[in-house]
């Protein structure tokens, strides 16, 4: 069994996505690759529930949220010659973490958190 991520709420549904344990293996890695370094108090924030086998966006706050967005974004972006299992992190991000992101109430596709 993988990790279920837990990225916020709509007004009308909880924006979550339970992920098999190569695709959450995948998206941890991508976390820890984007923020273990740079940002930890927010990667610990994200990942404090994991040995409970969840991943949770919910507590960031607008700014944190839009930050942590953009540094997996930028992670990505960052990739020269993506290894196959960088493409893996990829593909989970774009394909099971992007489509929810969107749609969270604090996401804001102008906010430059830098």
């Amino acid at each position: 069994m993988g990790s279920t991520v837990f990225f916020g709420y709509t007004t009308d549904k909880s924006l979550h996505v339970t992920l098999n344990r190569g695709a959450s293996d995948a998206l941890e890695l991508l976390i820890d690759d984007a923020l273990e370094k740079k940002h930890p108090k927010l990667h610990e924030k994200i990942m404090e529930m994991l040995p409970l086998d969840q991943i949770h966006f919910v507590e960031l706050d607008n700014h944190e949220f839009n930050m942590v967005i953009r540094a997996i974004r930028q992670c990505i972006s960052s990739w020269d010659t993506p290894t196959e299992w960088q493409l893996r992190e990829k593909k989970v991000w774009e394909e099971e973490a992007e489509p929810l992101v969107v749609l969270d109430p604090r996401y804001n596709q102008e906010t430059d958190c830098e």
